[in-house]
């Protein structure tokens, strides 16, 4: 409710603005100056969205509340959510309904530019464009998974792109095969998508684990300081683990100055519920993890 009350205000004030515009031109008050001014208003309130960042390291179960949220009524998880890494490069979710439906995803080659990916998002022909069927959930689900998309370079290039760093374990190297390396196959994704509150501006980033944060300057620069809310997922499975924190102190703690804006948020606690822990067990447990974070 207090989101759609956002987006009726935010209409208001572009409709005040507009009769402004026409009161001025009737009056001949207008000239270029104030024409250019308010039209920049009225673009800035159309184009105004309300970002919320959902940050966790692998596993943990961010995609699954994402599609909790947002595709239940399908009936299937839409977006990836096999286990091991599912969310390969940062995902947005909107809508904007001058586009169809769609997920364009921006080739890891762009990484080799000196352009950033607000950059890159004035640029369309730079971007891969899937359609979505949003009548069918399969289709969905098959388009969606392109996200995953991986693919082997040079260690070289790789390593140019800052994705390769020989001394991590996940990075190890397939045996046989000592001058290539996998890597995501895209930057960055962008899914638009018809849902009621995405219309009324909501956008939710998704993000992948700890090596993608290091890897992707942009994402802890700009994408997650301007975020107006995240909220950092955590295991109870897990529990805070040390690269749990190391997200914690590297990319949320200091980005930006909403501190009332971080939620920590205990993820898959029906993990406890197994017939052989008593209630007060199960409580007592969440609450030493609720205590740790």
């Amino acid at each position: 409710h207090k989101f759609q009350d956002y987006g009726a205000w935010r209409k208001q004030v572009s409709d005040q603005v507009q009769d402004f515009r026409r009161w001025l031109q009737e009056h001949d008050l207008s000239d270029a100056q104030v024409e250019l001014r308010t039209n920049q208003i009225v673009d800035r309130l159309a184009e105004d969205r309300l970002t919320i960042a959902f940050v966790a390291e692998f596993s943990r179960g961010k995609s699954e509340l994402i599609n909790a949220i947002f595709f239940a009524d399908y009936g299937r998880r839409l977006l990836p959510t096999s286990a091991g890494r599912t969310t390969m490069c940062p995902t947005e979710i909107k809508w904007n309904p001058e586009q169809p439906p769609s997920l364009q995803v921006l080739p890891i080659e762009t990484r080799g530019a000196q352009a950033s990916i607000n950059d890159f998002k004035k640029i369309p022909d730079e971007w891969t464009t899937f359609p979505l069927d949003v009548s069918s959930a399969e289709s969905l689900v098959r388009t969606l998974q392109r996200i995953r998309d991986t693919k082997r370079i040079p260690i070289g290039e790789a390593r140019g792109y800052g994705l390769f760093v020989h001394s991590e374990p996940d990075e190890a190297l397939r045996e046989g095969d000592s001058s290539m390396v996998e890597v995501p196959r895209w930057r960055h994704a962008v899914i638009n998508f018809p849902h009621p509150l995405l219309a009324q501006g909501l956008v939710i980033l998704d993000t992948p684990g700890l090596s993608a944060l290091g890897s992707e300057p942009e994402l802890t620069l700009d994408l997650l300081p301007n975020a107006h809310a995240v909220l950092f997922l955590l295991g109870l499975d897990t529990g805070v683990s040390k690269s749990d924190l190391q997200i914690w102190q590297s990319h949320i703690q200091p980005a930006g100055k909403r501190e009332l804006c971080r939620f920590a948020v205990l993820n898959k606690i029906d993990a406890l519920w197994d017939g052989i822990r008593t209630d007060e067990q199960i409580e007592a447990e969440v609450l030493q993890q609720v205590f740790y974070c």
